[in-house]
């Protein structure tokens, strides 16, 4: 009980520091290039809430608050109604100035991002092995002598680091031989493959083409059960072995995955192994709709689990750190982009993907427990996740303010003021909605909602 309580008050002492880097670099790179484009800036606060501690130092009032849920960068003439027209005021500044000084606070985040994912492949990228555990009997892979327990080292000269990056490298729909290198009791052997091209779901639920060489690596192990979910409430527990969905027998977590989302069965009956002995659980799965690539609304089923995995870490030199950190960069952001829209266009469900405060706690908690690049990893992913949330053009977020310079600059003035109040209310208020979502979203997720219910007898 005490360790437990211990943990929690650990992770949430790393969960606040987190938000306080993220938020100190979003925030010095509004206030340094303020600074430097001789902006005057009355207050650099980090923190909402009761001033704990303020400073005054080379006419700046630096100040710290309770609450370290954001920050924020008080220049002078920052409100056209206010603006006296003193050159080193903010609305002083010319419409590009005062572009750079808002866009350089997300562009920062993408700095600090970019600089935590080479320091994470310096000291290890943390990936799951790409030893392979089973080969599809006349498959690719089979056919070109690949054998379970062979661990892939490049492909085509390509060094891969992990299952989901090999994966990534295996995108696309060119079928050509591919120079399959693994390790194998020690020696290296290159092995000659030629891929089958599939369609398969994406992490965001979209199909897409992939050269698939018939080979698993993700055991049918539970490392994970989302709690309040079907599998919970039906029994399963994390070790379990699933063998068997349905009478389709299952020997990895891919055809596991697919079995599940594919019944159409109201209950399933699913056989794990647990300390030598077989268990059958009748599990009734959680139905959530989707489009497929025609826009057609599918039903898909969720138990709520999650693979038991190893990790293992590829270190690289420090130019191939760099170019890798660069190339993870910009996956994250596509992906991320890519999912807001589909998020939008109801292509996949916003409750289910969107992450607040809570989810992120149990990240960063998840996080701390595995070491040092588990950690700066996910902090460069909120950072650059950060920077993408504040670049939407909604006000008061940084978007918002730099579409608002756009239209000035096209129009060659500003918009009127009763205007850019309305644009500001209306932004505002979008905020909020979206906040009391995400947090909605958060509860339901960790069962937090129905805690709340039966406090009130519900």
């Amino acid at each position: 009980m005490l360790a437990n309580i211990f943990s929690n008050l650990q992770s949430t002492g790393v969960f606040f520091l987190f938000l306080g880097i993220l938020i100190t670099v979003h925030e010095w790179g509004h206030f340094i290039t303020a600074k430097k484009l001789g902006v005057r800036v009355d207050e650099f606060a980090l923190g909402f809430g009761p001033t704990l501690f303020s400073k005054p130092w080379n006419g700046t009032n630096y100040i710290l608050k309770l609450l370290p849920l954001g920050g924020y960068v008080k220049m002078a003439g920052d409100e056209r109604s206010k603006c006296t027209g003193k050159p080193d005021e903010f609305y002083s500044k010319s419409p590009w100035k005062r572009a750079l000084v808002v866009f350089n606070g997300p562009l920062v985040n993408f700095v600090f991002a970019y600089l935590s994912f080479i320091f994470v492949f310096m000291l290890g990228y943390p990936g799951s092995p790409t030893k392979v555990t089973k080969v599809i009997e006349n498959g690719p892979a089979y056919e070109a002598g690949l054998e379970a327990g062979d661990e892939i080292v490049a492909i085509n000269g390509y060094k891969v680091y992990g299952w989901m990056n090999m994966e990534n490298f295996l995108e696309g729909s060119q079928k050509e031989l591919l120079d399959v290198i693994v390790l194998r009791e020690g020696e290296e052997k290159t092995l000659s493959v030629m891929p089958n091209i599939v369609s398969k779901p994406n992490l965001l639920g979209r199909t897409h083409e992939v050269r698939d060489l018939g080979i698993t690596a993700i055991p049918n192990k539970i490392g994970g059960l989302v709690k309040g979910f079907p599998a919970q409430k039906a029994g399963l527990k994390a070790g379990d072995v699933i063998t068997e969905i349905d009478g389709t027998k299952i020997y990895d977590w891919t055809l596991l995955q697919k079995t599940i989302a594919e019944s159409k069965n109201e209950r399933i009956i699913i056989k794990v192994m647990r300390d030598d002995a077989e268990h059958v659980m009748v599990v009734t799965p959680k139905i959530t709709e989707r489009k497929d690539k025609e826009g057609n609304v599918i039903e898909i089923r969720q138990i709520g689990i999650g693979p038991a995995q190893d990790f293992q870490y590829f270190k690289f030199d420090f130019l191939t750190s760099c170019r890798k950190a660069y190339e993870e960069l910009y996956y994250i952001t596509v992906l991320t982009y890519e999912s807001l829209f589909r998020m939008v266009t109801g292509a996949m469900s916003a409750k289910q993907s969107v992450t607040g405060p809570v989810g992120i706690f149990y990240i960063v908690k998840g996080a701390s427990e595995a070491g040092l690049p588990h950690i700066l990893f996910i902090l460069g992913v909120i950072s650059a996740s950060l920077a993408i949330f504040n670049l939407l053009p909604v006000i008061p977020l940084d978007g918002g303010h730099l579409f608002l310079l756009g239209l000035e600059k096209i129009r060659g003035r500003a918009l009127p003021e009763k205007v850019d109040e309305y644009i500001a209310r209306a932004g505002f208020g979008l905020i909020i909605l979206l906040a009391v979502f995400v947090f909605y979203a958060d509860f339901s997720r960790f069962g937090w909602i129905n805690k709340i219910l039966q406090l009130f007898g519900q």
